[in-house]
């Protein structure tokens, strides 16, 4: 992979950028990103992701500060110094200024953990006011408290542009995932597929999910055919596949067919042993399922029902061929 660091002229100082591509990629970069309020270049969750989209298309991403106006700012500056129209992104403050900085010639806009809301106010004038000629896509975890997914897909309804949904399951809004070994893996992936979507994306297909399996796998399950604005159970999505196994014993497998659908499959009970207690010497008990004994003629009933060995009852039951 060729990472180039360098800077771009802003006052009051300059703009910190990495440039990330394959060898042989294009010189120019396809996406310009930038961090959360609290991040920097350097984050394991905006590096995770550039790694993963630079696989498959180059990247820029730049070092900006927590001030909104600011980032949108700079986002403007970077624009400027590339000579280029781009695809513009960023994650959780990052994707707002993202939005923000949008222009007439911005084609697609990535927004990953975008904060819809906090608590009960809903920040989602921005996202109404995107050209209709703009393609989005939201990067949301399951269970990122500032972007529920009931909520996203009320947004995406008002919006007036096309919009995709790529759910990361059981991640919080870091990007964070259980088991932990799987966060890296995960947040490379979400890269990956979104650096997919920007070469091809299809209409009829908006939305994906990226999860770890039991295996401690990453999964990715292919774009489905949701049309924009449904719910696409989100209480279930919210929880992980990991979760889901431990607390009602589901297992979550991706279907081969095309679409790459999710199915939970209930894995099958442990078979019990049989009691090595011969199960005569339990009383009968009315609706039990045991099997009806055959009563010869004669035959004290009462003495099956008492609690002797197998032997005696043999011996007893002799007495009366």
């Amino acid at each position: 992979m060729n990472l180039r660091s360098f800077s771009v002229a802003f006052d009051p100082k300059p703009i910190p950028c990495i440039a990330s591509s394959t060898p042989n990629a294009l010189a120019q970069p396809t996406l310009i990103f930038t961090h959360g309020a609290g991040g920097t270049l350097t984050s394991p969750a905006i590096a995770n992701f550039s790694t993963g989209f630079s696989r498959q298309l180059p990247i820029l991403c730049f070092q900006g500060n927590s001030n909104l106006s600011s980032r949108t700012n700079m986002f403007s500056a970077v624009i400027d110094d590339q000579k280029t129209p781009f695809n513009l992104g960023g994650r959780s403050m990052g994707a707002r200024a993202a939005v923000m900085a949008a222009t007439k010639e911005t084609q697609c806009l990535v927004l990953v953990s975008y904060p819809l809301h906090t608590g009960s106010q809903l920040r989602d004038q921005i996202l109404l006011g995107i050209d209709p000629a703009v393609k989005v896509i939201f990067v949301s975890g399951g269970r990122d408290t500032l972007c529920d997914l009931t909520r996203l897909e009320e947004a995406r309804l008002k919006m007036q542009c096309r919009t995709w949904r790529l759910v990361v399951q059981g991640a919080d809004h870091g990007m964070d995932v259980k088991p932990k070994k799987c966060t890296e893996a995960v947040r490379v992936k979400t890269g990956e597929v979104v650096a997919e979507w920007i070469k091809a994306n299809d209409d009829s297909r908006r939305e994906g999910r990226i999860f770890c399996d039991e295996d401690g796998e990453v999964q990715w399950t292919g774009w489905e055919g949701a049309e924009k604005g449904t719910t696409d159970s989100p209480k279930v999505l919210q929880q992980s596949p990991a979760a889901r196994k431990s607390s009602s014993d589901l297992v979550t497998t991706p279907e081969s067919k095309a679409g790459g659908k999710i199915t939970t499959k209930v894995r099958p009970t442990s078979k019990k042993r049989k009691s090595t207690t011969d199960s005569t010497h339990a009383p009968d008990k009315p609706g039990s399922n045991q099997a009806k004994r055959t009563i010869h003629p004669g035959h004290n009933d009462s003495l099956d029902r008492e609690n002797v060995s197998g032997r005696t009852r043999a011996a007893r039951r002799a007495q009366f061929p």
